[in-house]
This record gives structure tokens, sequence and C-alpha cells, in this order.
């Protein structure tokens, strides 16, 4: 039974380490560009800021809670504390930009859910679990 959850273990991490991989490496340069021109602008401090807030924040939900996190997600937290530091909360909150990104943070989970759920079914009728 433990070599069979090691090897689930093995295989999800070979799917799911590249897919993040492959969608901050596609849609992260874009986001921040998109929040630093549309949210706040920032300069090379703040940017230093955001990173090392984005690698904290994900090693520890990772590593300590076991949660998956997504990096383009965390940077944008990042951008939005910088944002609300800088020009108050009422002022960040309004714009159209960080309405989007709430929306998508709502429906990006529900996405996945239902994925998972799917390929659960599936593997239930093929008798894979």
């Amino acid at each position: 039974m433990r070599t069979i959850f090691l090897f689930l273990m093995i295989l999800s991490t070979l799917i799911v380490a590249p897919s993040f991989g492959i969608g901050s490496s596609f849609f992260d340069k874009k986001i921040v560009q998109n929040t630093g021109k549309e949210i706040v602008l920032f300069g090379k401090f703040e940017a230093v800021i955001i990173g090392v807030v984005s690698a904290s924040l994900l090693l520890m939900a990772s590593i300590i809670k076991g949660i998956p996190t997504s990096l383009v997600q965390l940077n944008v937290a990042a951008i939005l504390g910088i944002g609300v530091a800088k020009l108050g909360p009422k002022n960040i909150f309004r714009k159209t930009e960080v309405k989007k990104f709430f929306l998508m943070w709502i429906i990006a989970p529900c996405i996945a859910f239902c994925l998972s759920l799917l390929l659960i079914f599936l593997a239930d009728c093929y008798n894979l679990l």
C-alpha cells in the first residue's frame, strides 16, 4: 500500500510540476506586465519584494501544508499588497483589473474541481482506482 502511495506521489509530481512550469512561463510575464501597468507601477525594489513574498508563500504552502499554489496568483497578490500599501485599499479594489483577478481566482478552482471529478469518474469507470 505504501509503494502505491509513493508511486502516485511521484507520478503526480511529474505531472503537476511541469504543468506549473509551463503555465507560469506562458502566462506569468503577461500577468506581471498587465498588473504592473494597470494596477500599480513598481520599481526594482518592489519587484524584489514581490519575488521574496511569492517564493516564501509558495514554499510555505507547498512544503509545510502540502497545498498546491499558483505562482502567478501569488505574484498578483504580492503586487496587490504593494498597491494597497502605496495607493490605499479603496483605490486598488475599485480597478476593473483587480475585479478580473478576483473573478479568475473564483473560477479557476471550480474548473480544477470539475476536471478532477471527471478524471476520478473516468478512472472509476475503467477500474483504475
